[in-house]
């Protein structure tokens, strides 16, 4: 009993040690696993940047890259937190224990102290702001410091290093399935549309089309040779390859890459219209287009495009209504909404056919109505839709881009029927549209069960879109849904 007392007294006068010292022993086990937790996420965040089709990733979910590619920003997000949390422990308990002189000379310290600036730096640069106001710095730092980092983890601590050697196989993987996908183009034909639109003829051979299963709204990335592919951008193909034999591009020169074909065909062009063959670096297709259900099957599709979006949506319409039986005609509705007709021009030679309900053309500028292609009606100004929608609708511009070109037309599309569509002013209402796409009530035998929308164009077409259909959702309506846009 003595014994036992004698012990307890002890305890009693060495308890404050021991609990400071379990209590920095947590610390420090709370400060290590912020960082192992970290380490062991980068081998899936790696694998969320591959873009093949033979990503386990995307095979799983049946997602494409530019799909996984928010997943990837927000796992990105979640690593940079702990790894901040991991070096601000460790160096608070630097300070603390008046470590600080002393271990910021060691190389564990000094390789973490890197690696937590790279991946500051990495994190900083690929924020939206930064993003859009300079796309090639923001790839360049992000290719370079995601390659950088691991050789600094390695030999940082010992215990990451099954984590590291598993991102370097991914990034090894990813850096080669690049390198081979990327072909070069020696002869694309540029040529100028309008002010800031161009367009792109790859030649496609038949090696390439039984190599590569073009779906209609798939994207190519694109890039100029001069610029050893630190620029690839998307670019919505605008046509059927499979069917017409080439790739068409769209393009609105805007900064980067389109500026630099812009000035490539300014150098060299004599007239306004006149074809420049130059050398091209593409690679793909990409896309989610390729994993989308069968739109033939459903009973109402709705296809809606703002500017050059209706890069995406004018192959699925034509792949629709060329392959399709005769009652897909009729229930395909094709709303496209541009500023002026110049934007519209280069798909007239594959609007509408005949026994269609045709193509619904709204445009905003008035004067612009009047430069319309043979064949082509406007209806009364009473006869149109109201405009519903903002000022700024068509005045976003689109990463994506489409093509086709009308002075390099193949026999296919030159065998289309003259177009069969329909002018309107100003801009689409879109509540109205919805409310008839849903007009039929739902307990009606003969109602709609399947439904089907597709937009491609501004934030705010895509936004006003999603309020309106999903006024219908609420109500028990079911509908499948896709709005192309890129986030990078």
């Amino acid at each position: 009993m003595a014994a036992l007392q004698l012990v307890s007294r002890s305890r009693c006068f060495v308890g404050g040690q021991e609990f400071w010292l379990g209590y920095m022993e947590n610390y420090l086990h709370l400060t290590k696993r912020f960082g192992i937790i970290a380490a062991s996420q980068l081998p899936l965040h790696y694998m969320l940047a591959l873009k093949s089709s033979w990503s386990p990733i995307s095979y799983l979910t049946r997602l494409s890259h530019e799909e996984l590619n928010p997943y990837h920003r927000a796992l990105g997000r979640i690593i940079l937190v702990f790894l901040s949390l991991h070096a601000s422990f460790y160096l608070n308990f630097f300070i603390q224990k008046s470590l600080l002189t002393k271990r910021i000379r060691d190389p564990d310290v000094i390789l973490g102290l890197l690696a937590i600036t790279t991946f500051l730096t990495l994190g900083t640069t690929a924020l939206a702001w930064v993003r859009k106001r300079n796309y090639f710095l923001f790839f360049l730092i992000h290719v370079t410091t995601s390659i950088f980092i691991l050789p600094i983890l390695y030999f940082h601590v010992s215990h990451l290093r099954v984590y590291i050697l598993e991102s370097a196989i991914i990034c090894t993987i990813l850096i080669a399935q690049r390198n081979t996908s990327v072909k070069t183009i020696p002869n694309a034909k540029l040529t100028h549309l309008s002010n800031n639109l161009l367009s792109i003829t790859i030649p496609v051979t038949p090696s390439s089309l039984s190599n590569n299963k073009f779906h209609p709204g798939q994207h190519i990335y694109l890039s100029l040779p001069s610029q050893n592919g630190l620029r690839l951008n998307p670019f919505t193909i605008a046509n059927l390859p499979q069917k017409d034999t080439h790739i068409r591009l769209i393009l609105r020169a805007l900064n980067g890459t389109t500026r630099l074909l812009s000035n490539t065909h300014a150098s060299s062009r004599t007239t306004p219209t006149k074809t420049t063959n130059i050398p091209l670096k593409i690679e793909g297709p990409y896309g989610s287009a390729a994993n989308f259900p069968d739109l033939s099957t459903y009973d109402r599709i709705l296809l809606l495009a703002g500017g050059v979006g209706a890069t995406f949506t004018m192959p699925i319409y034509r792949d629709l209504i060329e392959r399709g039986p005769n009652n897909n005609r009729s229930k395909v509705r094709f709303v496209w909404a541009v500023k002026n007709t110049e934007d519209a021009a280069w798909a007239f030679p594959y609007l509408g056919h005949k026994g269609t309900k045709g193509i619904e053309l709204y445009i905003s500028s008035s004067r612009d109505r009047t430069k319309l292609p043979p064949g082509v009606r406007e209806k009364e100004e009473h006869e149109g839709i109201e405009l519903q929608e903002r000022e700024g609708l068509l005045t976003g511009d689109i990463i994506s881009g489409g093509s086709s070109s009308s002075s390099s037309s193949s026999s296919s599309t030159r065998s289309i029927p003259p177009p069969k569509f329909t002018i309107m002013p100003g801009r689409p209402n879109i509540h109205a549209i919805i409310n008839e796409l849903f007009s039929t009530h739902p307990d009606d035998p003969h109602a709609p069960t399947k439904l089907a929308i597709l937009v491609c164009g501004p934030a705010g077409m895509g936004a006003a879109l999603r309020r309106e259909v999903g006024v219908w959702v609420n109500r028990g309506r079911e509908v499948w849904w896709h709005n192309e846009e890129f986030g990078w």
